[in-house]
């Protein structure tokens, strides 16, 4: 996948949505937004997940 691709991924056993931002050897950092302030405090609106993990968006 192509930075700039919209994915979808689990995070803490909810669905997000974000789009590539960095493409690493075996994963992604991903940027996403969330409503839930504890997840925005914790991740930031970024997050690194396994390429395993991501699906794109169709």
């Amino acid at each position: 996948m192509d930075i700039g691709t919209q994915v979808t991924f689990v995070l803490e056993g909810q669905t997000y949505t974000g789009t590539i931002t960095k493409s690493y050897t075996n994963s992604y950092l991903i940027a996403f937004t969330s409503p839930d302030p504890a997840i925005v405090d914790k991740y930031h609106n970024k997050v690194i997940i396994s390429q395993k993990k991501v699906q794109l968006v169709k």
